[in-house]
C-alpha cells in the first residue's frame, strides 16, 4: 500500500452541513440545487453528502490555521448567500433538533444508494454530521506514530465539539447523539491500535480480498490512516455550533498531532478505557472524565485541556496555532453548543428558537 507524503502537518478540514427552510427551519433536499449553482471554481471543494439536505465543505491543502481560517470563511458566506436565493441556510450541527430521517431523500449517487441498500433502517436514521480534520504527515511511520497516539485523546476532541443533544423532537440525554448513531455503522467508532504499518496493510488488504470493503472510505473510523492523502484524519468530532470553536479544535488537533510526532510514544491505553472516555464524552459532554494518557489518571475534560494547553504554548507558537488555541479557553468556559441548546431547552424555548439563537450565534 504505497503512501503518498505530505508537508508535514499541513491540514485539510472536511466540514459537513444541514440545510434548513428560511421560514419553517425544517431539513430543505437542496443539496443538489446548491451544488448546481456553485460556481465552477468552487466545484472542487463543495461535496454531496449521504442525504440531500447535507452538503459539504472541504479545504484544499493548506499551509498552515490561518489558511484554513479563510478558505472556511469564504466557502461558509458563499454556501450561505446561495442558500439564502433558495429561501434557506446553512447551519452547523451534528442532528437537527427535530427532522424525522424518514421523511428526508437520499443523495442520487450510486455509492450512497447501494449503502442505504445494504444499511436500511440503521442507515436511515443517521441524518447526522461532522468535523473531519486531516494532518499533512511525511511518512507512513510518522503516520502511525500519530495514529496510535491520538487514539487516547480522541474523546477529549469530541467533548469539545458536542452539538447533537436532541434526536426527532426528543432530548437524547447525550450531548453527542449523533455518536450512539454512528457506532451502530459496521466499520464505524474506535479502532485498533496498529503494532506495525504491515499490520494496518495486512488488515486492508484482507478486507478488501473478502469484499467487506471496496477502498479505505468504507472503513468510518473515528480516526483513520489516508494513504492516498498522506494524511491521519480525526473524524470523531461533532461539527462545533461556532466558528471560533472550531478554529480552536483543529488548532488542538494539528498542534497535538506535532507534538506527539516529536515525542517518545507513551504506553498504551487499553481500548476499553478509551471507549469508556468516549463514552463519557458523549454521555456528558466536557463534564465528563476520562484517562489522562499523560498522567494516566482520571480526569476531567475541562483540567485536561488546560493543561494540554500549557504543554502546547511554545509548539503553537512554531506552528502558528498560538492565537488559536486561547479560543478553547473561551470554550471551556462558556462549553459547547450543545450545553446552550440544552439551557435554552430547559428555559421553555422551541426547537425553532434554540435553532436561531444557534445560527445567530456561530460567527460569534
Amino acid at each position: 500500500m504505497g503512501f503518498k507524503s505530505s508537508k508535514a502537518f499541513t491540514l485539510g478540514v472536511e466540514l459537513e452541513l444541514q440545510i434548513l427552510s428560511g421560514s419553517s427551519f425544517e431539513l430543505l433536499p437542496l443539496g443538489p440545487k446548491l451544488f448546481e449553482k456553485t460556481p465552477p471554481e468552487w466545484r472542487p471543494f463543495i461535496k454531496p453528502e449521504a442525504y440531500q439536505s447535507m452538503i459539504e465543505l472541504v479545504t484544499p491543502v493548506c499551509e498552515n490555521l490561518a489558511a484554513v481560517e479563510e478558505f472556511l470563511s469564504q466557502g461558509l458566506k458563499r454556501l450561505e448567500e446561495t442558500a439564502a436565493e433558495e429561501g434557506a441556510f446553512v447551519l452547523p450541527l451534528s442532528l437537527h433538533p427535530f427532522a424525522r430521517a424518514r421523511e428526508q431523500k437520499i443523495w442520487e449517487k450510486a455509492r450512497y444508494q447501494k449503502i442505504f441498500q445494504e444499511l436500511q433502517l440503521v442507515g436511515r436514521r443517521f441524518i447526522a454530521q461532522g468535523l473531519h480534520i486531516h494532518v499533512g504527515m511525511p511518512d507512513r511511520e510518522t503516520a502511525l506514530k500519530v495514529y496510535n497516539a491520538l487514539r487516547p485523546f480522541l474523546p477529549l476532541f469530541l467533548a469539545l465539539s458536542t452539538s447533537s443533544p436532541f434526536y426527532e423532537g426528543e432530548k437524547t440525554g447525550f450531548h453527542s447523539y449523533r455518536t450512539k448513531l454512528f457506532e451502530v455503522l459496521p466499520l464505524a467508532g474506535l479502532p485498533r491500535a496498529f503494532s506495525s504499518w504491515e499490520e494496518f496493510e495486512t488488515l486492508v488488504k484482507t478486507l478488501l480480498e473478502f469484499e467487506i470493503i471496496f477502498s479505505l472510505r468504507d472503513l468510518w473510523w473515528d480516526i483513520r490512516l489516508k494513504p492516498e492523502f498522506g494524511t491521519v484524519e480525526v473524524r470523531i468530532c461533532d461539527v462545533p455550533g461556532r466558528f471560533g470553536d472550531l478554529l480552536g479544535l483543529v488548532a488542538l488537533v494539528q498542534t497535538l498531532a506535532c507534538f506527539l510526532a516529536e515525542r517518545k510514544p507513551l504506553p498504551g491505553i487499553p481500548y476499553e478505557i478509551i471507549s469508556y472516555g468516549k463514552w463519557q464524552a458523549a454521555r456528558h459532554g466536557i463534564r465528563g472524565s476520562f484517562v489522562d494518557p499523560e498522567s494516566f489518571r482520571k480526569r476531567n475534560f475541562i483540567e485536561a485541556t488546560s493543561t494540554l494547553m500549557t504543554q502546547l504554548e511554545s509548539l503553537s507558537r512554531r506552528l502558528g496555532t498560538k492565537n488559536y488555541l486561547p479560543g478553547l479557553l473561551r470554550l471551556l468556559k462558556e462549553s459547547p453548543v450543545s450545553f446552550r441548546m440544552l439551557a435554552l431547552f430547559e428555559k421553555g424555548a422551541t426547537f425553532r428558537q434554540i435553532i436561531k439563537a444557534v445560527k445567530e450565534g456561530f460567527w460569534s
